[in-house]
């Protein structure tokens, strides 16, 4: 009874820590959105929805091995932890956009062509796990701790740290922070930046396997739970995915954060609706593709006071899968209290796939 009340107060703490980075949340991506919306926005919502369904059997096209450049940290770089060796990953991100019209807009965010990662290389043979930050995230020293990278390194797992479009290095000089233009309520920039993450992380991947990796697994949180979703509903050769606080529906956090807004006002003038976002996004959606991965490879963890990416979210994906395992802690999307179960059912995961 006891456990159970103070597991109930952690929620409530957590929920309301959440409910405040929100607002910040919400103020930060609405003026990164600012703009007079075109008064035809839910024609060419809907077209756009049409043509990336037309061709989502070709969104994610299988890209060749990376072209990396390795090179140290910089002085403020940890060089080596738990005996890993840090090293410094780029190369070209030569993701194709799928429409047309988006080229030269891509071009101009110079900063976002080149894909960069971290990589906590333990010794040759190593299965190595990619880590998948959240939104406005990417910079390494955090990401570090978030990830708890000691402790994979420990339980036998190289580490890759990578940025995802539009983050850390990659923010473009258009951008006021990292992530401030991914996601956001511009439609086709979002919906290429997630074709370009798959793009990087399956380029990046193979140039492991020709150095020697002998698997490679992911996970992620929240904007990085999305992604590796997204990623294991596409690519069969992944030994593992976690997703964890993850979000898995751009459009109904969209307009769950949006209610009351202004945006959301004029959205709803305009005859635009969260089935119409839904269509939008459905191609890169995870709870629109089959998962490529067997059940006792996956493991979804989610927080029961999460309120950015609310629980709904979590068993949404859950459900979606099949009902593999699910570990549940009792914090919320910041203050994930309790969370250390949840890195040792990930050391399980991995023990359990790497058995034979």
């Amino acid at each position: 009874m006891a456990n159970r009340v103070i597991a109930d107060a952690i929620t409530r703490a957590s929920a309301a820590l959440d409910r405040r980075a929100l607002r910040f949340m919400e103020r930060a991506m609405s003026k990164s959105s600012r703009g007079r919306a075109p008064r035809d926005a839910r024609r060419r919502l809907l077209d756009l929805g049409a043509r990336y369904r037309g061709g989502a059997d070709r969104f994610f096209p299988e890209p060749p091995p990376a072209e990396v450049t390795e090179t140290p940290p910089g002085p403020r770089g940890a060089r080596r932890i738990g005996g890993a060796r840090a090293i410094d990953l780029s190369f070209p991100s030569t993701y194709p956009t799928h429409l047309p019209e988006y080229r030269d807009e891509h071009a101009r965010y110079a900063e976002n062509l080149t894909a960069h990662a971290r990589w906590y290389h333990g010794g040759d043979r190593r299965p190595v796990v990619f880590c998948l930050h959240g939104w406005g995230g990417g910079a390494y020293w955090l990401e570090e701790r978030a990830f708890v990278v000691p402790y994979l390194l420990r339980i036998g797992l190289d580490v890759m740290l990578f940025q995802l479009p539009f983050h850390g290095q990659r923010a473009p000089r258009q951008a006021p922070r990292s992530g401030a233009l991914f996601p956001s309520a511009h439609v086709v920039r979002t919906n290429e930046a997630f074709g370009q993450a798959v793009w990087d992380l399956r380029a990046l991947s193979a140039w492991l396997r020709v150095q020697g990796a002998p698997a490679v697994g992911v996970m992620g949180m929240s904007l990085g739970g999305y992604t590796t979703a997204l990623w294991a509903s596409v690519d069969p050769s992944l030994a593992f995915a976690v997703p964890m606080i993850p979000a898995v529906s751009m459009s109904a956090l969209m307009w769950r954060h949006g209610k009351g807004s202004p945006q959301r006002r004029r959205a709803e003038r305009m005859g635009i609706d969260q089935p119409l976002l839904d269509g939008v996004f459905e191609v890169h959606s995870p709870l629109a593709r089959p998962v490529q991965l067997p059940r006792e490879r996956l493991l979804v963890v989610a927080g029961r006071g999460d309120r950015i990416t609310p629980p709904d979210q979590a068993e949404a994906l859950w459900r979606h899968w099949g009902e593999p395992e699910i570990h549940w802690f009792a914090g919320g999307h910041l203050a994930q209290v309790g969370r250390g179960d949840a890195f040792r059912r990930v050391r399980a995961l991995v023990e359990r796939t790497f058995a034979t």
